[in-house]
């Protein structure tokens, strides 16, 4: 009792005297949502070629940075529907080794809660195996909490309206009962880890799902205003969606941080300066790559656009944003595969899907 006192105590000591350090060494574990799963952003150059490029949450993360010696890297997998508890494991102690100052693990929960695959790989049956699934993602993520980190944690949206948009089924969908009692048993334990801050992710899908703004870094993400903010499977967000997922995020952590320097500002997710900050970087990546024959014409597809996938970030990255290529697509991280691709004549700066990838 006494040690966990004192961990407590040094825990709010750390968070408290963090201030702009908090954000200094941002390490994203999660899902296919922190994964970037379908999210591409493509612009048309002077020259009219048109080249894409894939972005994931940590990827945005430091293209919004303020300060460029904000390190972000990401252990973030698409396959981790496929086995829950392996990749909270790895993830955990990937993340622990890139000595954090702030962890954001958004959908990280997720499929702790969902899909087929239980405890030791058991399919799931019931709510009670749900819920076992659910204290094992509470045992996996100790060793971090141990290390006095804070820890954003989105906590477990309705995905109900994504069933039939080809990614999930409704066998891999807990009832609202069970989606209750699983949101209650997080929040009662979240409210015995100091360094957890549970990020209300229902919020902002539900809003999401119906079309109402969603308000997150001082200001309103609408869809009136930006497009769509849900890809057609109705599972991921667009690029525009996820980014006030990521606003949303650093809110939490705002809200973790008491008085203290805020995150938040720390970072500018303005769509229209992230826009300008892509654009800028396809511009030099094409620059630097014109002497490659293989990457003379990138871009200048939309079929070969179409075919490109959402960068799968298993490993920490500090590489910079460069087009994609044409050549063959990378295997998908979804459940299923009849995630619809976009459409080429779709605007500059909405996600479109990815080709469908295996566990």
């Amino acid at each position: 009792m006494i040690v966990r006192s004192i961990f407590v105590i040094v825990s709010a000591l750390c968070l408290a005297m963090g201030g702009l350090a908090t954000s200094s060494r941002v390490v994203v574990i999660g899902a296919s949502v922190s994964d970037g799963f379908g999210v591409r952003f493509r612009t048309t150059l002077a020259d009219g070629s048109r080249p894409t490029t894939n972005m994931n949450v940590a990827q945005l993360l430091r293209l919004a940075a303020n300060d460029p010696t904000i390190v972000v890297t990401s252990h973030a997998t698409g396959r981790f529907f496929g086995n829950p508890q392996r990749f909270s494991r790895e993830s955990v102690q990937s993340a622990i080794e890139d000595k954090p100052t702030m962890v954001l693990a958004i959908d990280w929960i997720f499929w702790n809660t969902y899909g087929l695959h239980g405890v030791d790989d058991k399919t799931i049956q019931n709510c009670d195996d749900r819920m076992a699934l659910l204290q094992s993602g509470f045992v996996a993520l100790q060793p971090l909490i141990a290390t006095g980190t804070m820890i954003v944690l989105g906590d477990i949206p309705d995905m109900q309206g994504a069933v039939g948009g080809g990614m999930i089924s409704q066998s891999m969908v807990p009832d609202a009962a069970c989606l209750a009692a699983l949101n209650a048993k997080l929040r009662e334990w979240a409210a015995t880890q100091p360094t957890v801050v549970l990020m209300s992710l229902s919020d902002v899908v539900q809003k999401t799902a119906i079309k109402q703004p969603i308000h997150a870094g001082n200001r309103d993400w609408c869809e009136a205003d930006l497009g769509p903010m849900l890809q057609k499977d109705r599972l991921h967000p667009t690029l525009n969606g996820t980014l006030a997922v990521i606003a949303a995020a650093l809110d939490a952590a705002d809200r973790g941080k008491g008085e203290e320097a805020k995150v938040s500002t720390q970072f500018n997710l303005d769509p229209t300066f992230i826009r300008e900050r892509l654009t800028e970087q396809l511009k030099k990546a094409q620059l630097s790559d014109a002497s490659a024959p293989v990457k003379e014409t990138l871009g200048a597809s939309s079929d070969a656009a179409d075919s490109t996938t959402s960068s799968t970030s298993t490993t920490s990255s500090t590489s910079s944003t460069k087009p994609t290529s044409s050549t063959k697509p990378t295997p998908s991280t979804s459940p299923t595969s009849t995630n619809p691709s976009q459409d080429p004549a779709a605007p500059p700066f909405v996600g479109g899907s990815s080709s469908p990838r295996s566990p």
